[in-house]
C-alpha cells in the first residue's frame, strides 16, 4: 500500500501556515531573496504582514498591507519553481507611474495589470536579490500613492 503524503503547507488550503513556515520551503538562495524582499517592503513604512490564501494559483502567500487598505501593497509567492512578487495596480496609480527608468522585466510585469489583460495584478519573477531592487521603485511609489497616514 502506498504511503499517504500530506500536502505542502503552501498548498494546504485548510491549515494556515506562518510566514516563516513558507520561507522554510525555499532553498537557500530563494530564502535570501525572500528576506530581502520582506525587509525592503517593511522599510517602506507602516506595513502589516499576513499570510493569505490566494486560491489554486498562488496558494498561501505572504501579503503586505498598508493600514486601512484592504488590498495588499504586494505579496510574496513562495514557489520553488518561480518565486514571485505580485502587486495589484489600479488605473489611477498606473496613470501617474513613471516607467521610463524601470528595467524591461519590471515594465513587462506592470503590463499584466493593464488592458487587455483581465486582471489588475502586476507579477514579477524574482530569483535574485538584485531583481528585488529593480521592483522596489514600483512598490515604493505605490506605498506613497496609497499611504493615508501622510495625508494632512
Amino acid at each position: 500500500m502506498a504511503k499517504y503524503s500530506p500536502p505542502s503547507i503552501w498548498t494546504d488550503e485548510f491549515n494556515k501556515p506562518k510566514s516563516d513556515g513558507l520561507r522554510d520551503l525555499l532553498d537557500a538562495d530563494l530564502k535570501k531573496v525572500f528576506d530581502k524582499a520582506k525587509a525592503k517592503i517593511m522599510e517602506l513604512g507602516e506595513v502589516e504582514e499576513d499570510v493569505i490564501w490566494f486560491g489554486e494559483c498562488w496558494f498561501w502567500s505572504v501579503a503586505f498591507k498598508i493600514e486601512g487598505n484592504d488590498e495588499p501593497l504586494a505579496i510574496l509567492i513562495p514557489s520553488l519553481e518561480d518565486f514571485q512578487i505580485a502587486a495589484p495596480l489600479k488605473a489611477d496609480f498606473l496613470e501617474q507611474l513613471s516607467t521610463r527608468r524601470l528595467k524591461r522585466f519590471v515594465r513587462d510585469g506592470i503590463d499584466l495589470a493593464m488592458p487587455p489583460h483581465q486582471t489588475n495584478w502586476a507579477i514579477w519573477s524574482v530569483s535574485t536579490t538584485p531583481a528585488i531592487d529593480d521592483v522596489m521603485p514600483v512598490l515604493k511609489s505605490k506605498y506613497k500613492f496609497y499611504d493615508t497616514s501622510t495625508e494632512a
